[in-house]
């Protein structure tokens, strides 16, 4: 019988902080962000073969590989995400991978597609380590390695740059405050927030896809260019820790009228990390939605496209939503997930 092993990880939106969590901020004045995991999810599933072949299939960018031995597996800019997963547990547990040599098959998908400021790829990376990790047994990693070992392959290894937020909402799931001290300190608060809140929460946040964004290790790289000579970018970034407290603890009191503002206080001072990250055309789309009844939002990840978050006042959702249809974009239902990284087996037969 086929053994089959599935997981699946959420991508994430941001509160407040982001920025705080790049190097070299992080190292010299400590980060700290508030996010919140939603059920938009990567997913891997990993089948057992018994030719010895080793298939890696990305379903939603339609790219798969073939090879006939796991020894000839090399990054090569073709589905590097998976093969940097599979190469550290190839090389870090030798013993565990012997009984990997018979073959396998790893298909990718998800939801939510690259560049779009939710942190998808840390999410496909935590969805493909966490398949591993389950094989493991008595090697397993605990979570805080997971989402570590998720941001050393994508940052370090592959190169990517951003920074360290991501794969930790994903693995943990759930809405956290999150600490970042020196090169390795990393510590998820969950905010212990009121059912009643967090149902009023959801109900008047709105996720809008803007569309595709430009490169977001470009903007990066503009932003620790400034973090070093540019003293009002480094301001800025001070400020954006600032806020992530205080946003923390707008969530906890239900205080959102307090929240809608402090998103759009924090968007502020986004915008001063880099010239990149906002534009005339996003400032007037974020202007309008605030006009049909937002109080305050913020382009999520880098900037410069992707997803935008409002947070409206109640009962102008829907005015909102309305607004956003007559602008062309596209609204994205969600919900919060609180579970982050889950994995589960099953036996049978699976077709793709």
């Amino acid at each position: 019988m086929t053994h089959i092993i599935r997981s699946r990880s959420p991508v994430r939106i941001s509160f407040a902080g982001g920025g705080t969590d790049v190097s070299p901020y992080t190292e010299k004045h400590g980060g700290a962000v508030v996010n919140a995991a939603i059920n938009q999810y990567a997913y891997t599933t990993f089948i057992d073969r018994k030719d010895g072949k080793i298939i890696l299939d990305s379903l939603d960018l339609n790219k798969r590989v073939e090879y006939k031995t796991i020894n000839k597996i090399k990054l090569d800019g073709n589905l590097d995400l998976t093969k940097a997963v599979i190469l550290f547990f190839k090389r870090k547990f030798p013993h565990f991978f012997k009984k990997l040599t018979k073959g396998f098959e790893i298909h990718t998908s998800c939801e939510i597609p690259p560049r779009s400021g939710l942190g998808s790829s840390a999410a496909m990376f935590a969805s493909i380590i966490g398949i591993f990790n389950r094989m493991a047994k008595e090697y397993r990693i605990d979570s805080y390695e997971i989402a570590e070992l998720a941001y050393s392959l994508e940052r370090e290894k592959l190169k990517n740059a951003g920074g360290r937020q991501d794969q930790y909402a994903s693995v943990f799931g759930g809405i956290n405050f999150i600490e970042f001290k020196g090169h390795d300190f990393v510590r998820v608060n969950p905010l212990k927030i009121k059912e009643d809140y967090l149902l009023e929460l959801e109900s008047n946040l709105i996720l809008i896809n803007l569309g595709a964004r430009s490169n977001s290790g470009d903007i990066i790289n503009d932003q620790i260019k400034n973090l070093k000579n540019n003293k009002s970018s480094i301001n800025a970034t001070h400020k954006t820790k600032q806020l992530a407290n205080q946003v923390k603890y707008s969530l906890i009191q239900g205080d959102f009228i307090k929240f809608g503002k402090l998103l759009d206080k924090g968007w502020q001072e986004k915008k001063k990390f880099s010239s990149k990250i906002s534009n005339p055309e996003l400032d007037n789309i974020y202007r309008d939605l605030k006009t049909a009844g937002a109080i305050g939002g913020k382009i999520l990840g880098a900037g410069g496209g992707g997803h935008m978050l409002l947070y409206c006042k109640p009962g102008k959702k829907l005015h909102v939503l309305q607004k956003t249809i007559k602008l062309g974009l596209n609204h994205v239902p969600f919900t919060f997930d609180h579970k982050g990284l889950t994995t589960w087996t099953i036996n049978g037969k699976y077709e793709f």
